[in-house]
């Protein structure tokens, strides 16, 4: 995909701060038409106002979505659908490691209803579009993957158990979800080349930044953000590999997870095909089931 990304159309969730700023600002600076998702109307109001005038890109505008919410997702791709015909680049970017809320709207755990669950359905939803535009999907994880597993017995039932909320809260727990809800969209981005091959998907660490991913944590782990700073990338840095899976060379390399823009093989073990096609129909029926 050429650096000139004039023409293009590019989504980004959470382009509003982090990572996601720094990837709508380098985005817009090729001249695409960039729509920010995020569900803070300041922050919102405040990036597309910087990041069109520091670019000189008009075409530059956001949408208050709640990525916990079914319905905002969908009431989002209806405005979005009448409005545009084509979708260029999906950076699913959005994440958190301890929400605001411990169960989303559609009652699923929010860590990997907002991280998983909520991309997967925003993806459903526009997967027409997708396609007929051969887009690039860009779906960040994390190596906190390498903590977690899903078994096909996990996939059991009409809401996953991981999916479920959680009784008792803890930091232990916080950090579970977190690392499978990464696991579970490296699953979906092999999944979705798999099957859509016109799509270009690919999952992206993008190291360990200073963002505000840790908002919601305790007093503890913000002091320790704090304390580690100097020693974290740069959003500027985090998004690097974003930015190259979105406008690079991806050919031979759908589905594949990127680190420091560069492909990595995952750990012997990481992918199981049968829980990768299950993982994805099941993801199916609860979009179906609750996006109703």
């Amino acid at each position: 995909m050429s650096e000139d990304l004039s023409g293009k159309t590019v989504i980004v969730t959470g382009g509003n701060t982090g990572i996601g700023r720094v990837t709508a600002f380098e985005l817009a600076r090729l001249k695409a038409e960039v729509i920010i998702i995020g569900r803070n109307k300041e922050t919102c109001e405040t990036a597309v106002k910087d990041i069109s005038a520091l670019t000189k890109n008009d075409k530059v505008s956001y949408h208050i979505v709640d990525l916990g919410s079914f319905k905002s997702i969908a009431g989002f791709v209806q405005e979005f659908s009448s409005s545009h015909n084509t979708l260029d680049i999906l950076v699913n970017n959005a994440g958190v490691m301890t929400p605001p809320v411990d169960v989303t709207e559609d009652n699923l755990d929010a860590t990997v209803g907002i991280n998983y669950m909520g991309h997967f359905y925003l993806t459903h939803l526009l997967g027409e579009m997708l396609v007929k535009s051969k887009a690039r999907v860009v779906v960040l994880s994390a190596e906190a993957h390498k903590k977690a597993n899903i078994t096909l017995e996990q996939l059991e039932g009409d809401v996953p158990a991981f999916m479920q909320p959680v009784e008792k809260k803890s930091c232990d727990t916080d950090w579970a979800q977190f690392a499978i809800s990464n696991r579970a969209k490296i699953y979906f981005a092999k999944e979705l080349s798999a099957r859509q091959p016109d799509i270009t998907a690919v999952s992206v660490h993008p190291g360990v930044v200073s963002t505000d991913l840790f908002r919601s944590f305790n007093v503890l782990f913000k002091c320790f953000g704090i304390c580690f700073r100097p020693f974290l990338k740069t959003p500027q840095q985090g998004a690097a590999t974003t930015l190259h899976c979105c406008t690079g060379d991806m050919s031979g390399h759908k589905g594949e997870y990127f680190i420091d823009s560069k492909p990595s093989e995952l750990a012997a073990g990481t992918i199981d095909p049968a829980v990768q096609k299950k993982l994805w129909d099941v993801s199916v029926a609860l979009c179906e089931k609750l996006g109703k």
